[in-house]
């Protein structure tokens, strides 16, 4: 079965899934990239708060290395988004300038998508890391010693991880320029070096299924939290629906990803699903595209709307006055000592509910 781009060989059927998938797409678009101006904000805000306390969580080292990844890919977003919006709205005559504005896109954008091959692995990887961390300090609270690197160790980690990733990054590229070196053109490579999509398309599922296994732990703790809900330091907190939540999060953002998988499928060329290899390489290219797009929205969206304390806070705040976008946007040292009282008199700070939650 073949799936044509030309308009002349296309059926009703596949225009209508193509402007579907790609209606949809744009609506994704537009609310990632919302969450620059909207969520990130809160997410800094909120981290800059709590950071004092998370210092003493035996998590911290990777949930604060998480938080850096998040905002210079964030940070990466906003700088795209804008450096695409502004040639698009020059109403000046002077081509030279639009080519150059342009060519700046372009090159922010190799810079981005070099970013994000390197760190999204990495960054899944450290997800499930996560994930695996509270399993054993729930069912296993001795462990904590033997689970909670230091962060000397953390950083040889770190160090092996990205030197995976750069190295087999720098190794793709190496086979892609011989094959380019060889004659081969763009939608040749593949059959020049069969390896490539394969193992791109390997290394991009495997760490997806990370993720799923990390939902399966947090779904694990949450059937046992719900088995003890009796006990009066859970009923109060009621950590379970904070588990719940980011359970929710993981699996419902990675299902809302999967259309674009098939979209960029049929943008990026034709295909023939009567070669693997071809199919291989446009799968590559969605799981990319939907791990660039999704991933720092998973990191934010747990750690915000999973943790009753910051749901009551952001209840608290006026979102109508100046100051506290102010605030918000431009620091949040001045309104942690509040926040910490704050939460103090909430009472819902408890040691499991920090092992455990967001």
């Amino acid at each position: 079965m073949n799936i044509s781009c030309s308009p002349e060989t296309q059926d009703f059927q596949q225009i209508l899934l193509f402007n579907s998938l790609r209606l949809y797409f744009y609506i994704l678009m537009i609310i990632y990239t919302s969450s620059v101006f909207i969520i990130f904000p809160l997410f800094v805000y909120f981290s800059k708060i709590n950071r004092n306390k998370d210092e003493q969580s035996p998590i911290f080292p990777i949930t604060s290395h998480l938080y850096k990844i998040t905002v210079y890919s964030q940070i990466l977003i906003l700088i795209n988004t804008i450096s695409f919006i502004i040639p698009i709205f020059y109403y000046g005559n002077n081509l030279r300038v639009i080519q150059i504005l342009f060519n700046i896109s372009l090159i922010l954008q190799a810079i981005t998508d070099f970013f994000n091959v390197i760190v999204i692995p990495v960054q899944n990887i450290l997800v499930f890391l996560l994930a695996l961390q509270r399993f054993a300090l729930y069912f296993y609270p001795n462990s904590e010693k033997y689970i909670s690197p230091s962060q000397k160790t953390f950083k040889y980690v770190l160090v092996f991880l990205y030197s995976l990733a750069i190295g087999g990054n720098l190794l793709f590229q190496y086979f892609i320029f011989k094959c380019a070196v060889n004659g081969a053109h763009a939608h040749q490579q593949i059959v020049c070096n069969p390896l490539l999509p394969i193992t791109n398309a390997l290394v991009y599922i495997g760490c997806d299924f990370l993720v799923i296994i990390s939902s399966i732990f947090y779904i694990l703790i949450l059937k046992s939290v719900r088995n003890i809900r009796h006990s009066s330091t859970v009923m109060t907190t009621r950590p379970e629906k904070a588990i719940l939540y980011q359970t929710l999060v993981l699996i419902i953002v990675k299902l809302l990803s999967l259309p674009i998988i098939l979209y960029s499928m049929m943008f990026f060329g034709c295909f023939d699903i009567t070669s693997p290899l071809k199919v291989i390489n446009k799968i590559f290219i969605g799981m990319f595209f939907s791990d660039t797009l999704t991933t720092p929205i998973v990191s934010q969206v747990a750690y915000l709307f999973c943790n009753k304390t910051h749901l009551e806070h952001l209840m608290r705040l006026n979102f109508g006055k100046l100051r506290t976008w102010l605030i918000v946007c431009c620091g949040a040292s001045s309104n942690s000592v509040n926040y910490e009282q704050e939460v103090e008199n909430l009472g819902v700070a408890s040691s499991t509910a920090n092992q455990i939650s967001p």
